[in-house]
């Protein structure tokens, strides 16, 4: 499976030395996220960082460490059997030909995770899908590609080796790791504040807390690109 994976990316990789900026343009309805680079395309409609102790609570893409939460919240788990989602996972030496064949792996009891790899790369891509019309798995696999020479990805995993993925309303100290981390891969921050409608949305969240980021986690970008991220400013509680 790994090797013919690999084929399909040199063949795509040949056939587009004259499109080496297709990373900017996904395919329609999609978008591109990744991790040492290499890319997959998921819907665009999927969010970003969306998890609990964990798991996905919503359809989303997520840095997944790959270790087990000690979690507090009661039956947390039942949110994983109700949503499509995109884990990516490094690969250290923990999978075998066996575990990467996208076959159905029981992840939670009845959902059902489809896993593969991208030679080259140490990214694992984990694949699960509530029901159709969410996205599909075998589309998503056949969708890799390597990025070409020059362009990263905006981080999709902060906080060392056991990292995660942080959402809209992340605590400032989240964001303090977010933007080191986007600086260690040699990208550029620019922060912007926003002042919001007292009576708004997001009024309750403290100053400093994650409102977006630009490009989104995970999201290919040329080496030494810049990052937006915006926070709220201080009209906060």
């Amino acid at each position: 499976m790994r090797i013919g994976l690999l084929l399909a990316l040199v063949l795509l990789s040949t056939g587009c030395t004259h499109d080496s900026d297709w990373w900017a343009a996904p395919p329609e309805g999609s978008r591109w996220v990744g991790y040492d680079g290499a890319v997959v395309a998921v819907p665009d409609w999927w969010t970003t960082g969306e998890t609990l102790c964990g798991a996905p609570v919503e359809d989303t893409v997520y840095f997944d460490s790959g270790a087990t939460v000690d979690c507090s919240v009661p039956d947390y788990d039942r949110s994983a059997d109700e949503v499509s989602s995109l884990a990516v996972l490094r690969d250290n030496d923990r999978y075998d030909e066996d575990d990467l064949d996208g076959g159905c792996e029981e992840w939670f009891a009845g959902v059902c995770r489809q896993l593969f790899a991208v030679e080259g790369s140490d990214a694992i891509f984990a694949v699960t899908i509530d029901e159709e019309g969410d996205g599909d798995f075998e589309e998503i696999r056949d969708s890799a590609r390597a990025l070409p020479d020059g362009v990263t990805t905006v981080p999709l995993g902060i906080g060392g080796p056991g990292g995660w993925t942080p959402a809209w309303g992340a605590e400032p100290a989240v964001v303090d790791d977010l933007t080191r981390a986007i600086e260690d891969a040699g990208l550029e921050v620019e922060v912007e504040t926003v002042e919001p409608d007292p009576n708004g949305d997001v009024a309750d969240l403290p100053p400093g807390s994650l409102l977006g980021v630009e490009p989104e986690l995970g999201t290919p970008i040329e080496d030494g690109g810049t990052v937006r991220v915006t926070v709220m400013g201080t009209s906060g509680p």
